[in-house]
């Protein structure tokens, strides 16, 4: 289904049978769409979970940033009545959720190879932002010099982008009080291991479980991912 509020387009799949009852919202990564959790999506509608596949808006206003898509979602959620949302997030979508689960409003928080995490200074790291900086005051193009995202991005949407990687979520880990799984590719390489173990350190009572694959750990362990998440739901 698509729909516009604030000026802004945006689509999403819902079923929801019983406002009342816990509902699964799978909120997908950077450059995603309905197809990224849409296999987690039919299993959770499947087993007759209430639930909500959310795609985020490809198109902003310029000068937003990871709190505005934080806050889109709580408006979108408190305007269908989803006062019990079980939040699902992949990398952004991770972002999104964490920032929502630290005001309160999940009742349970599953995060997969979530973004938000400040990322270690290493020498490449180092090398690519000196790179970058070079580029930028020589005024030449940017296309090569920044990650696959910042290059599949608009460019009427980098800023956007490049303000969300600058996003580091730390400070709010020690708010989110819900139960919280965290489930991680043990190849993942764009939000390596170490993100996981940072997470479950300072989200109180979280859970850490590592399935075969890289970022997109889901996918790669499918199976192992939706029984994982099945349990959490229902325990």
């Amino acid at each position: 289904m698509k729909e516009r509020a604030d000026g802004v387009d945006f689509e999403y799949e819902m079923n929801v049978k019983d406002g009342a009852a816990d509902t699964l919202v799978f909120l997908h990564g950077w450059g995603g769409d309905l197809s990224s959790f849409k296999g987690a999506y039919t299993y959770a509608v499947g087993n007759g979970f209430n639930a909500v596949n959310f795609a985020f808006p490809k198109i902003v206003p310029s000068e937003w940033g990871i709190y505005d898509y934080a806050a889109f979602v709580g408006k979108f959620l408190c305007e269908k009545s989803i006062t019990r949302p079980v939040l699902i997030g992949h990398s952004f979508g991770g972002r999104v959720a964490i920032i929502l689960a630290s005001q309160g409003i999940a009742v349970k928080l599953v995060l997969v190879d979530s973004a938000g995490m400040k990322p270690r200074a290493s020498l490449k790291k180092k090398f690519k932002i000196a790179r970058y900086r070079y580029r930028v005051s020589r005024g030449k193009p940017l296309d090569g010099t920044g990650s696959i995202d910042y290059n599949n991005t608009r460019e009427d949407q980098r800023g956007v982008f490049v303000r969300i990687v600058n996003s580091h979520l730390e400070n709010l880990l020690a708010f989110v009080k819900c139960p919280t799984l965290i489930v991680w590719g043990k190849s993942d390489k764009d939000t390596p291991p170490y993100m996981a173990r940072r997470l479950k350190r300072n989200i109180a009572g979280s859970r850490l479980e590592y399935l075969d694959g890289g970022h997109y750990s889901y996918i790669d362990s499918n199976y192992k991912f939706l029984r994982l998440l099945n349990t959490f739901i229902t325990e």
